[in-house]
């Protein structure tokens, strides 16, 4: 026998004891509070929860690459260590699934919407299945003492990280509440709220961690365990066909029941496996000699050598080829899986299914007979293993049970956003979890970008107390804000609607003293007025005005104006003063005067759309640059009050095609995440924003991208920027409305989001 497990064996070695309670079957002997179990006399356990990845809709190429890396994470197993690789299925508590999504009354105006709105959200989760699948990786090691285990974890964390990140995975460490909880779920399924484990209040009163999690009975039978009044099969994987799919794992997986599969992986030293695979070969070639030698005595001299010898020595020869040649290890591994329903009869016909499912792959599963309880606790992430039907596999015949599948946003307490086009499973998503809340809507014309939009500005009126501020170039959005009882503001010349320029709150700006970052915006006012710029003593007299009035403002009280500063221009002693006042009268006088009056719209509504659509030539400029100070202004003040701030842009080419509003959001995009502001942009002139550096920038720093159907180019452009297969590319080609690619953080989720129509919410929003 191999020595690797000769030594596993005497190491894992116990004496027999018959568990007398249910706390005594569940070999968990001590807990700790960064997740390390005992499950032995000298053996610990971690557990790694995984973030699943897109490999069910990676192109070819992509999946050969996924699986080379894939190969490499098994690669780089301890050969010291035994390692268990866990998929598990569970069935979302209905009635908590629904709470988490709806939106609560308030006894306003507003509740017929979000009636409307979280009856739809009841409809969409009656359809979706509500499966989590989660992956795990168990890491148990035989060490003398803790401190001696918590070294070695801490060294295979930063190595389980490292390679997770080269397959596009995540790495997060199971704390003991996390992995206790994961036992209490699967143990006491549909009590899953009623969870409950304390570390110090357990601890002052002498209770032990698993009154936490055990069930109320666990009966062994020969064929079945009976958990509390649910029953459970567990059955291995008995035969491997030469030849299988890496989709095998997923298909078994693919039930709409709650089930735990693990894959215990055991490797062996290279060096020791080439050894034992080179005595078998030289046992292969014995065997054949003897053979011949006993035909020739026969005067048998036209040898064949039988067809099983030969065979034999083929694989022999071809696994020694792995070994030394072509980068594989040899490994023991074996398949075990646990499936749970309500009724016997239900169990027996889940059975039959999986047993079909693993027949069509030319495997065979089997039920473990008067070893269930074994194989239980074998299948479950603690970091044992009862049962000895081990297999001897490569690397890549044990990397073809592929346990990634695609990748899930449910995040919890977060926001719909339409169903997951694979999975079928609600997304939930909470921007406040990635590294930057920034966000991109992307499509053609008619794809769905302002009904997305508008349905953004809908959950967020309905569910939350943040501001919202809507850049409108198009006029799209007054039905809907005015609806949810916001306030439109419209900009033009000539409009009874005025906005002060000048409006400065606390705290205004990046710098330590506010007037100095008003003057700068005031500077820029001034150079948009006068193609050649200001000079330097143009400048100076600027900023000199600029401090006199907001000090003569905080003596006098009130808030200073462009007629103000005219003024103050004008009582300067310099001409060049006279003549930026003379540029001035044109907006402080004359028709276009919307900015040079004191604020007369409710700026403080929590919902302000500005609407820009009739801002002529002359005052595009300046509108844009007051509508961009004053989203700071409002930023700045939320942020002070502890407030959220949703910035949304609409045909954001427009706004960036003028250079200083354009260099305002490239900055807003780096500093509003420090103010708790979202900053949103909508746009359909996706190649004119790819050819344009900062707006690149800013697309591929932005953690949350809508795409919607794209036009062939920038689809090509989109795809090499934020690495996009050619699989995941069909989503967002000749795509129907409301359907595409989400990416989120580095997921890239395909969605479909499908809003009735028979609702006033739609009517609202659509455009």
């Amino acid at each position: 026998m191999i020595k690797t497990l000769v030594k596993l064996r005497r190491a894992e070695r116990e004496s027999y004891v018959r568990a007398k309670s249910v706390e005594q079957a569940i070999p968990i002997a001590q807990v700790w509070e960064d997740g390390i179990f005992r499950v032995g006399r000298d053996k610990y356990a971690k557990t790694f929860c995984i973030a699943d990845i897109n490999y069910a809709v990676a192109s070819k190429d992509d999946k050969e690459a996924l699986f080379l890396e894939y190969s490499d994470l098994l690669n780089s197993f301890d050969s010291g260590a035994t390692t268990k690789l866990t998929v598990a299925t569970r069935k979302l508590d209905a009635q908590e699934f629904k709470n988490s999504i709806l939106i609560p009354y308030q006894d306003d105006d507003l509740d017929e919407y979000r009636r409307e709105y979280n009856d739809m959200l009841l409809r969409k989760a009656e359809r979706t299945n509500s499966m989590v699948r989660e992956l795990y990786i168990t890491v148990a090691v035989v060490r003398k003492n803790i401190a001696e285990a918590r070294r070695y974890f801490d060294r295979t964390t930063g190595e389980l990280s490292a390679h997770l990140a080269r397959l596009g995975s995540k790495c997060a460490e199971v704390d003991d509440s996390s992995k206790l909880r994961l036992l209490h779920d699967f143990f006491r399924a549909g009590c899953e709220g009623e969870f409950f484990y304390d570390r110090a209040d357990s601890a002052r009163k002498g209770h032990s961690f698993k009154d936490s999690i055990v069930p109320e009975s666990l009966e062994a039978e020969s064929g079945h365990i009976k958990i509390g009044e649910r029953f459970a099969r567990v059955l291995y994987l008995k035969d491997y066909a030469s030849y299988i799919k890496d989709s095998f794992l997923t298909e078994l997986t693919d039930m709409d029941k709650s089930l735990v599969l693990s894959i215990d992986v055991i490797p062996v030293p290279t060096d020791e496996a080439v050894r034992e695979v080179e005595n078998r070969l030289l046992g292969v070639e014995t065997n054949i000699t003897n053979w011949t030698r006993k035909q020739n005595q026969n005067l048998n001299y036209n040898v064949v050598v039988p067809y099983d010898m030969e065979q034999q020595r083929k694989e022999s020869r071809e696994f020694l080829n792995d070994l030394v040649a072509r980068d594989q290890r040899m490994m023991f591994g074996i398949v075990t899986l646990v499936h749970t329903a309500d009724t016997l009869e239900e169990l027996d016909s889940d059975t039959e299914t999986i047993l079909t499912t693993a027949r069509k792959h030319l495997c065979q599963m089997a039920p473990l007979k008067y070893q269930q309880l074994d194989g239980l606790m074998t299948a479950l992430p603690i970091g044992v293993r009862k049962i000895d039907a081990l297999r001897t596999l490569t690397t890549e015949s044990l990397a073809v049970l592929m346990p990634f599948r695609v990748q899930e946003i449910m995040d919890s307490g977060g926001f719909y956003f339409g169903e997951n086009a694979i999975s079928k499973n609600l997304i939930l998503y909470d921007k406040s979890r990635l590294m930057n809340p920034n966000a991109f809507i992307l499509g053609v014309p008619g794809a769905g970008k302002s009904f997305s939009t508008k349905e953004l500005i809908a959950i967020l009126a309905l569910s939350t107390q943040d501001d919202i501020i809507v850049c409108d170039p198009e006029r799209e959005y007054a039905s809907l804000v005015e609806a949810l009882d916001g306030e439109v503001i419209r900009i033009a010349a000539g409009s009874e609607h005025h906005i002060n320029a000048l409006d400065m709150v606390e705290g205004y700006g990046d710098g330590g003293n506010p007037v100095i970052d008003k003057s700068e915006f005031v500077l820029s006012l001034f150079e948009q007025l006068d193609n050649k710029g200001l000079n330097a003593q143009a400048k100076s007299i600027v900023d000199r005005c600029t401090a006199a009035i907001y000090a003569e403002s905080r003596a006098n009280g009130g808030t200073p104006t462009l007629v103000t500063l005219r003024d103050k221009l004008l009582a300067q002693p310099e001409p060049e003063a006279h003549e930026m006042a003379l540029s001035l009268e044109l907006f402080t006088s004359g028709s276009l005067d919307a900015f040079a009056h004191p604020t007369d719209v409710d700026t403080r509504n929590r919902i302000v759309v500005y609407d820009i659509m009739d801002l002529g030539k002359q005052l595009k400029t300046m509108g844009l640059l007051v509508i961009t100070d004053a989203m700071l202004n409002r930023v700045t003040a939320n942020w002070r009050l502890g407030k959220r701030t949703h910035i949304i842009i609409d045909e954001f080419h427009v706004v960036f095609e003028n250079e200083y509003s354009g260099a305002f959001f490239n900055s807003a995009w780096r500093r509003f995440r420090k103010r708790n502001a979202f900053p949103t942009a909508i746009t359909q002139n996706v190649e004119y924003l790819l050819d344009s550096v900062l707006a690149s920038t800013m697309l591929s720093n932005s953690e949350f991208v809508v795409m919607l159907n794209q036009a062939p180019s920038d689809r090509q452009k989109l795809g090499s920027l934020l690495n996009i297969s050619q699989e995941q590319m069909g989503y967002i080609t000749n795509a129907d409305e409301g359907c595409g690619l989400l990416r989120y953080g580095s997921a890239i989720v395909p969605f479909e989001n499908r809003f009735p129509k028979n609702t006033k919410l739609y009517g609202l929003m659509t455009t």
